[in-house]
């Protein structure tokens, strides 16, 4: 449990950069949507981009606090701060202005929640190495990530609304998110002091060799491209929502956070069913759950505008399914280790949970781009009201919140239909790298 406290800054700060980042350049900055996507798009892509080498690294730490504990020091501390700093752009300035700042300390916070989330989470493969556990322990994480995202989701809207502009309204929000963030990652830093490891003699960095490890790690690469697709969906339905709700449904902005908490609420209700369901198959678990998002996300379609009551339920169901594609493959993760363990004698959590929160932020970083191309491309107006929106705006947000999702869940479900990675194959492999290690230490 305290482990898994860490998660509430994890999840406070994706839920406020998926639901409200795009909406605070676009609403606050006045920023156009295109250069706002660009603007976030930048720092997602190098942050993506150097979790598989922060992996590496916190692979190869040695200190008195363990691989990965002073990773979760440094970056709990400073990735909290960044962020409330990206919340205080200079509104009066020039676009090209507060785009190079919003960049700037995006790029920042991003650098440094990297250097906290990953040596974190890769913490998940080595506490334990029993197949069903992993499922529990990841169970723990969810419901602190659902806590997380219903607090940061209903929390920042009245903290962005409480004031007279919604400049000065982030710029409080921030701050308050931040110093959250911040107690999270030194919560999770003390409480794991005594967490159980599994260390192995690590190999010096090659690139080439860890490269190629993640190229043959066949589940590994299976889960990571289902899990990009899932992603790319996720982020440009999340990026959508607080459009569809104010422009598209016509619903008192007061119910945005409200609304984008009640699928967290779902979710985290939901997680003991998919832990439970988990055990007969996460594969199955998981096909399971791709298949209700697809289909929840094209109904949505059919959505009718000033329904509230229509969409919390809708909603709500969401959040029952996301339990399960967010439990499912996170749970499945850290059994890749062992495949990769089996083959090459090294354990690599950091490299392969890198690679896997790459996957994350890059699909969340391009489904937001695609997000804010298609609020281009239909004629969105930034800083306008939803009266001087035309159809052709409101069709935008529809499209991108409903239809371009449902097509990535479908394109998610086909690739995990490979997935070759069995219980029964996984104690296999741990029969396999324990006779391995005995022969080693007999020799």
């Amino acid at each position: 449990m305290g482990w898994a406290i860490g998660e509430l800054g994890i999840a406070t700060y994706i839920g406020i950069t998926m639901s409200y980042l795009l909406f605070y350049l676009t609403q606050a900055l006045g920023i156009s949507p295109v250069w706002a996507g660009l603007a976030l798009l930048i720092p997602r892509l190098w942050d993506a981009l150097i979790d598989p080498l922060v992996g590496a690294i916190s692979d190869r730490t040695r200190s008195r606090m363990g691989r990965r504990r002073p990773f979760l020091l440094v970056g709990g501390l400073t990735f909290g701060v960044m962020f409330a700093f990206l919340f205080q752009a200079p509104a009066d300035a020039s676009e090209g202005v507060k785009i190079a700042y919003v960049i700037a300390l995006y790029l920042l916070t991003s650098t440094a929640f990297t250097f906290y989330d990953v040596p974190y989470s890769s913490m998940a493969a080595e506490m334990t190495t029993d197949y069903r556990v992993r499922t529990r322990l990841t169970g723990f994480k969810m419901v602190a990530a659902r806590i997380g995202i219903l607090v940061a989701v209903i929390a920042a809207p009245l903290l962005f609304n409480s004031q007279e502009t919604l400049v000065q309204g982030f710029a409080v929000m921030g701050m308050v998110a931040g110093a959250y963030m911040v107690l999270s990652g030194l919560w999770a830093f003390l409480a794991t002091r005594d967490a159980p490891q599994i260390v192995r003699p690590a190999e010096p960095f090659d690139l080439r060799a860890e490269y190629r490890a993640l190229r043959e790690n066949r589940p590994f690469l299976i889960l990571w491209t289902t899990f990009l697709f899932q992603n790319f969906a996720i982020g440009a339905s999340a990026t959508t929502l607080i459009y569809l709700v104010i422009f598209v449904m016509k619903i008192d902005a007061a119910l945005v956070g409200a609304m984008v908490a009640t699928s967290a609420v779902g979710a985290m209700v939901a997680t003991p069913f998919w832990v439970r369901l988990a055990q007969y198959g996460k594969q199955k678990a998981y096909a399971a759950g791709i298949v209700g998002a697809a289909t929840l996300s094209l109904l949505m379609l059919f959505m009718p505008a000033g329904l509230p009551a229509a969409l919390f339920v809708a909603l709500f169901l969401i959040g029952l399914v996301d339990g399960g594609t967010q439990l499912c493959p996170n749970a499945m993760v850290p059994d890749t280790v062992e495949y990769d363990e089996e083959r090459t004698g090294q354990r690599r959590e950091g490299t392969i949970f890198g690679t896997w929160l790459l996957c994350r932020k890059l699909g969340m970083a391009m489904g937001a781009f695609i997000a804010s191309l298609f609020l281009s491309a239909f004629g969105f107006v930034a800083g306008a009201d939803a009266a001087a929106q035309g159809e052709n705006a409101l069709l935008g947000i529809r499209l991108s919140y409903t239809l371009v999702p449902c097509v990535l869940w479908v394109c998610a479900f086909f690739v995990l239909r490979a997935y070759p990675l069995t219980e029964a194959r996984f104690e296999e492999l741990k029969r396999n790298i324990s006779a391995a290690r005995a022969s080693k230490e007999t020799a």
